[in-house]
């Protein structure tokens, strides 16, 4: 028995190590080797004063020309191309950076990009996100040329406007290079540290994972991240380079997430361990493909997994189904050989099965429960807080602290056989379920169902041992993520961890209940743990200089009347709000639906220009054109429409909106955004429906109004900013009639 405990406390704490970043190289590292500190060094010089650099503004055009010397600096003849380009919903001039490595040409068929955004939020240096993969590509390619040439052409493309919308990977598309391209590295971030993920790859990927496989010497890729990642709302440069067709490989790491978009993403919170990781794929990578002569899109789609020692296994998704019919026959198999020798009567086994299910609802209520009284109590006020560690160790203690005594009541009433058999049963049905609908987590119940059943044929009576080794194997494959759930979308996935970490325990539950005694003390340290965790947590401060509260603040005038809102992400101390006049409430902060803290009034903004220029009614529609100017020179414009507008025919001075997974969804309001729009304003053309609809036009600045100074240093004493940071907005309208002339705006 011990030894099997030992099993499953090593499988856990390998899996936790199994994905961790390899250690930083330093500046002598081989010519040939990437360096993270070569490349930390290039990220510093880039960076400069570490200023926020969004597009449009003159930081930003100061670090693409760093960028431009770097890359000098290594030989190449870098060219910026300035293009007009709409993203989803937005717009802008953006500057692309492109550059080329000219391939020997052995292979035919398409060339590699290398692509990362230079561009940050305006509330963010953007060290992370993304000018360390900028940093990245540019040692990798320094490494390239310091060997022969690779066999095929590699583009390198540090684009612009990647915040706003993917705007500058939009305006590849229609440059003739893209033309050229069929394989492509994407380096991102979502987070200041962690492991580089391969977040993403494309329909039928088993040739690239194939490669990876192969190529990454530190891999850390499974076909359930880019599961994952499909359900998050979320998108990347690389969402349009898979739109358009290529094929190829997505990486960003994860963790720090809530320094992410905020001042906090800068060099003293990166990394240099994922930097070198970065590195590391994306150089391996470009030998792999420039390399390789085979088409990257060939293939069906792959299920993989790394494994301990760098080690990546994987198989077809089309085997899952008779994987899966192996799987369940084995399964069914031993419980009839069970009951054939009279250890598992038929009732018993259906009831552990009904039971043991059960028992992992009552963990999920449970967990629900005690994430609703920890929010409650204080100890959850923001998405990401310093507690995070803390609190995903609370979730976790609820696992034993629920099933084992369940478990030791399930063994006391069907036998220790029918627990055996009924603890495998959430594997096989997870792996029932991703078979249907995920087909690359598959992996997550069908590898420890397997690594029971198989072995279980060849002595069937030993009922406690088989189990156990499908929990070694389940809590190496679960525990990244039930540790992970937390840094991946905030304190809401701390049931997740509950849940997982409560399927990798319950097939080891008939090994720990063997000794009677046991489940007491085991129960009673888990519920201790528990409870001494969440004290813990509730007694820790939320915030700290590591994990910021995120409070923006917004100058609004409406045309009638200027306030500033307070945008919190978290719950603001109670000093903060009496001594910023605060209202006690959210209050309705833009028509269209945005709210805020109302604060005190503030100085008066011009409001933009809004005209209309031509309204046609009729067949069903009314087509305008609507120009929008700002008086006040501001960095952005926009309108907002109705969300019953004809995408389709929306025509931003002449351009049109790229396709967008947004244009499907439900939405009252479409907010066309303008960033660095010109002084003379912007034409807007569209169709809408019939009848009286209201227009929203708006420009945006970044930062406050001197008058709000002492607010903002107010609001830096408890806070940072995120995002689009602090805003100074100024609105006007519109009414249309439908085919009558337009009514003024009061």
């Amino acid at each position: 028995m011990l030894f099997l405990v030992v099993l499953f406390l090593v499988a856990a704490g390998t899996g936790l190590a199994v994905t961790r970043p390899p250690p930083a190289a330093g500046a002598d590292a081989a010519p040939g080797t990437f360096s993270s500190a070569r490349a930390m060094r290039v990220l510093e010089r880039i960076l400069g004063d570490g200023a926020p650099h969004p597009t449009a503004t003159a930081a930003n055009a100061a670090v693409r020309d760093r960028i431009v010397a770097e890359l000098q600096g290594i030989g190449l003849e870098p060219e910026v191309r300035s293009r007009f380009a709409c993203g989803g919903f937005t717009c802008a001039t953006v500057e692309n950076i492109l550059a080329h490595l000219p391939g020997t040409g052995r292979h035919s068929g398409g060339a590699l990009l290398l692509s990362a955004h230079y561009d940050s939020v305006p509330a963010s240096p953007g060290a992370s996100d993304d000018v360390a993969g900028v940093a990245a590509i540019i040692e990798a390619v320094r490494a390239l040329r310091s060997g022969p040439p690779l066999a095929r052409d590699t583009w390198v493309l540090i684009n612009d406007g990647e915040e706003l919308g993917l705007v500058g990977a939009e305006a590849f598309t229609r440059e003739p290079e893209f033309a050229r391209i069929d394989r492509v590295v994407n380096l991102e971030a979502r987070g200041t540290t962690g492991p580089s993920l391969l977040i993403e790859t494309q329909a039928g990927n088993a040739a690239v994972a194939a490669l990876v496989r192969r190529a990454l010497p530190h891999p850390a890729a499974s076909s359930l991240e880019y599961e994952i990642y499909r359900t998050l709302p979320n998108d990347t440069d690389f969402t349009v380079y898979r739109r358009e067709g290529l094929a190829g490989a997505n990486f960003a790491w994860a963790e720090g997430a809530a320094r992410y978009h905020t001042p906090l993403d800068d060099l003293a919170h990166l990394d240099p361990r994922s930097m070198q990781h970065h590195g590391t794929h994306v150089l391996s990578m470009a030998r792999a493909f420039a390399a390789e002569a085979a088409d990257p899109h060939a293939g069906r789609d792959a299920v993989f997994l790394t494994l301990p020692g760098g080690v990546m296994a994987g198989w077809p998704t089309a085997w899952n189904p008779a994987l899966l019919l192996v799987a369940a026959v084995a399964w069914l198999g031993w419980a009839w050989r069970l009951w054939r020798n009279g250890q598992l009567p038929a009732a018993r086994a259906a009831g552990a099965c009904v039971l043991t299910s059960l028992a992992l609802a009552a963990l999920v209520v449970l967990a629900l429960a005690l994430h609703a009284i920890l929010r409650h109590m204080g100890a959850m006020p923001a998405t990401w807080t310093a507690q995070g560690g803390m609190l995903t160790a609370c979730f976790l203690a609820l696992a034993p602290s629920v099933l084992l005594p369940a478990g030791a009541a399930i063994r006391r009433v069907c036998g220790e056989a029918a627990l055996a058999l009924a603890t495998l049963l959430p594997f096989l049905l997870a792996a029932g379920a991703a078979t249907a609908w995920m087909p690359g987590a598959v992996y997550m119940g069908l590898l420890p169902l397997l690594a029971a059943v198989l072995p279980a044929h060849l002595a069937p009576a030993r009922t406690a041992l088989w189990p156990a080794l499908a929990a070694a194997l389940a809590v190496l494959l679960y525990i990244p993520y039930a540790a992970g759930a937390y840094d991946a979308i905030g304190h809401e996935g701390l049931v997740a961890a509950s849940v997982l970490g409560g399927i990798a325990l319950l097939p080891l539950l008939p090994v720990l209940l063997q000794r009677p005694r046991l489940p007491i003390p085991l129960t009673l340290v888990a519920v201790l743990l528990l409870v001494a965790l969440a004290m813990a947590a509730l007694a820790r401060p939320a915030f700290d200089h590591s994990v910021p509260r995120q409070v923006n603040l917004a100058h609004v005038d409406d045309g009638r009347t200027a306030r500033v809102f307070v945008l919190p992400r978290a719950v603001l101390p109670i000093d903060f709000r009496r001594d910023a006049g605060l209202a006690g409430e959210r209050a309705p902060m833009l028509p269209w639906g945005s709210t805020g803290i109302p604060g005190p009034e503030g100085p008066r903004v011009p409001t933009p220009a809004l005209e209309l220029a031509s309204h046609e009614a009729g067949d069903g529609a009314q087509r305008v054109v609507v120009r929008v100017a700002s008086r006040r020179g501001a960095r952005e414009l926009g309108l907002v429409v109705p969300g019953s507008v004809a995408l389709d025919t929306v025509r931003i001075d002449g351009q049109p909106l790229a396709p967008s997974r947004w244009h499907a969804d439900a939405a009252q309001w479409r907010q066309l955004t303008v960033a660095g729009a010109p002084a003379g304003g912007v034409t807007f053309e569209l169709e809408l429906p019939p009848g009286p609809v209201t227009l929203h036009a708006f420009d945006r600045s970044n930062g406050l109004p001197s008058a709000f100074d002492p607010l903002v240093r107010a609001r830096d004493a408890i806070g940072v900013p995120v995002g689009n940071g602090d805003t100074t907005l100024a609105l006007a309208r519109l009414e249309l009639r439908g085919d009558a002339l337009p009514r003024p705006a009061p």
